[in-house]
């Protein structure tokens, strides 16, 4: 372990067998950046004196993360039609927010969807980019995040991120920029191997018109869920200001 006012240093197993280091966390960030310290690179940390992957230390996670993002394309999603081949109406039944839609409205659900595969680390929705659809986490978890610049703890030469929400298997991502027909307002990336379903908004039009009850019963479904994530962020708020009152 450092001393109190030392700073940590880092060692890296590279691909070519060769050890490189010690240096501390700033060199090691910006070997992130260029690509030389990867997911499965074996970094050694002295903070904790032993070899591990660099996906495992909490103080890349941000490098890392913004380093896949600037390599990987948006996920393209399987052709419209095609979603029944991979999922059924019997596994969407599962989710609360699906729950109240029948056998035949399920399987009309899925033929106006296409199945998107991501990786881990792999990016899901940028921020800015068109809202134009709205996906249903099958499986896995996705992370919703914002860059956040101009902070006194961030480098300057470094884009930090501030995470906003976790979002697991069952919840529905992008409807609100899709409903608004305005840009994502933050990243989404997978955490884990993800399965989506995706409906574009051409796609959701259409089922407008050709199944306007399932439609009508899928709007109820997202607006509970857009009002339930409205009141758990004014809890917060309410939370936040009370702990600033009172000097908590």
């Amino acid at each position: 372990m450092p001393a109190d006012n030392e700073e940590a240093y880092y060692k890296i197993w590279a691909s070519d067998n060769v050890v490189y280091g010690p240096v501390l966390l700033e060199a090691l960030l910006e070997w992130v950046a260029d690509g030389r310290v990867l997911a499965d690179t074996w970094v050694f940390s002295q903070e904790v004196n032993s070899w591990q992957p660099a996906k495992s230390l909490p103080v890349l996670d941000d490098a890392l993360a913004k380093y896949h993002a600037n390599q990987a394309s948006l996920s393209t999603p399987t052709e419209l039609g095609q979603a029944s081949d991979s999922i059924t109406a019997n596994y969407l039944r599962q989710f609360d927010a699906l729950a109240g839609l029948g056998q035949a409205e399920l399987e009309q659900f899925i033929s106006h969807c296409t199945v998107v595969e991501i990786e881990e680390g792999g990016l899901i929705m940028k921020k800015d980019s068109p809202g134009d659809g709205l996906y249903l986490v099958l499986s896995g978890e996705t992370r919703v995040r914002l860059i956040v610049t101009g902070q006194d703890w961030a480098p300057e030469h470094l884009q930090a991120y501030t995470n906003l929400a976790t979002v697991k298997a069952g919840s529905f991502i992008g409807e609100v920029a899709m409903f608004s027909q305005t840009p994502r307002s933050a990243d989404v990336i997978a955490l884990t191997p993800c399965n989506l379903l995706f409906m574009s908004a051409e796609a959701f039009r259409n089922m407008m018109k050709t199944e306007p009850k399932l439609a009508l019963a899928v709007v109820f479904a997202l607006g509970q869920i857009m009002a339930d994530r409205m009141v758990a962020g004014n809890q917060r708020l309410q939370s936040m200001a009370s702990s600033e009152f009172l000097g908590l």
